[in-house]
């Protein structure tokens, strides 16, 4: 009997026992966003994230803006209000194929504009963003640009690079 129970455990354990021999490796997934309209812009503002493969790591910097959806403020007014994250979003998976590193991510770069205040001001602030889905392939350690492009509101011009190493 004792060898039977042995046996049995042994075989509901192997999934597990290979699971956890897989390669447990994580990787650090620099972006670096310039704005080559800024006199920083050769610098840009670079976002570290630590990602398990497989995983989706997101990572959220900036505010949450209130917007009136309902209601009036006046005597007795039930004001009801929806919040907008605004700033930089990121999200990502990292996957290995062969010797090159997929990355899945969303890039969402936002702002706020608050209305001018008087009679005709809109009642809420207008959101400006920028949006990026990727889906691509890079070389392990060495900076890719994933995206470039011009600002149709403005006069700027952006480049997102991504790094990737192995922790």
């Amino acid at each position: 009997m004792r060898i039977s129970t042995w046996i049995v455990a042994a075989a509901l354990l192997c999934p597990v026992l290979a699971v956890h021999a897989q390669d447990s490796s994580t990787y650090k997934v620099d972006f670096t966003i310039r704005d080559t309209g800024d006199a920083g812009g050769k610098t840009g503002r670079k976002y570290s994230l630590l990602v398990n493969p497989g995983h989706k790591t997101t990572f959220k910097v900036g505010n949450r803006v209130p917007v009136t959806t309902a209601g009036t403020g006046g005597v007795g007014g039930n004001v009801q209000f929806t919040y907008i994250d605004v700033g930089m979003n990121i999200e990502c998976t990292v996957g290995e194929n062969n010797s090159r590193l997929m990355l899945r991510g969303d890039v969402d770069i936002s702002t706020a504009v608050m209305p001018e205040k008087g009679v005709n001001a809109a009642p809420a602030p207008t959101i400006s963003q920028i949006r990026l889905s990727l889906d691509t392939t890079v070389a392990p350690g060495k900076p890719t640009t994933v995206a470039s492009f011009d600002d149709p509101v403005t006069s700027r011009k952006f480049d997102v690079d991504v790094t990737i190493t192995k922790t």
